[in-house]
């Protein structure tokens, strides 16, 4: 299921920078990295996943100057990492 949702959310982030929906990007982006982590690959490959998620939503939302939405994308990505750090403390 973690993997058929991480294909979902990958359609909607790139359909959301495709057709410029704010909330396809949010909602795609915000939640890549929360599924490659349920997924429990490689702390890399989750970083990764995080730090390119970031870059390009935050690309996204500063190109179109929605200062809110990238806030509040920064806070999810900063959630994002915090999940990948209590995942490694367990």
């Amino acid at each position: 299921m973690n993997l058929f949702l991480l294909i979902v959310f990958v359609i909607i982030g790139f359909a959301g920078l495709f057709y410029n929906v704010d909330a396809g990007v949010f909602i795609g982006f915000g939640l890549i990295p929360w599924q490659v982590l349920k997924i429990k690959m490689k702390k890399k490959f989750v970083l990764t996943s995080i730090i390119s998620t970031t870059l390009i939503g935050g690309g996204y939302f500063i190109y179109s100057q929605e200062w809110l939405i990238l806030a509040l994308f920064i806070f999810i990505q900063l959630y994002n990492y915090w999940g990948l750090l209590n995942a490694q403390m367990k």
